[in-house]
């Protein structure tokens, strides 16, 4: 069954992982759409390398999400964004999905530069050129839930 969600983000600690849990769930709430039904969370909803698929089978798994969903929310936290989650985010804007980010990494906004080094480049780019990107976790959920009321 298709989801209207897909949620892109490092996945690699267990802290990662809760992060991005906690975001769909502000989500969820804010939009009043069902954590589980409406949203794709690969660790959550494809599982983990060593239990039980394979590395082409979550590949799959992913991309056909990734295909079917309307929206996409990367969390691009840490020292760079993770490469998994660009790709994501690339083939997305390929395929004209909306995308949203999520940057709290307080040094993506501590810069004396005019425009800011953090996130890459083609980042801000398929974030609306940085229309889509959020420093923290409730004004992404009032943009989310604003995006999803014009869906009908």
């Amino acid at each position: 069954m298709a989801k209207l969600v897909y949620i892109a983000g490092p996945l690699f600690s267990q802290a990662e992982r809760a992060y991005l849990e906690l975001i769909v769930d502000a989500l969820a709430r804010a939009s009043s759409l069902d954590p589980i039904a409406d949203f794709f969370l690969p660790h959550r909803d494809a599982g983990e390398t060593g239990k039980g698929l394979s590395r082409k089978d979550i590949f799959g798994l992913n991309l056909q999400h990734l295909t079917s969903s309307t929206i996409v929310v990367g969390l691009l936290d840490g020292q760079d964004a993770d490469s998994g989650t660009c790709s994501e985010l690339g083939y997305a804007y390929a395929r004209g999905k909306k995308i949203l980010g999520l940057l709290t990494d307080f040094r993506a906004y501590h810069s004396a530069d005019i425009e800011p080094h953090r996130p890459n480049l083609m980042v801000w780019g398929v974030c609306e050129e940085g229309g889509t990107l959020f420093d923290d976790l409730d004004s992404l959920s009032e943009a989310f839930a604003e995006y999803v009321r014009t869906l009908g």
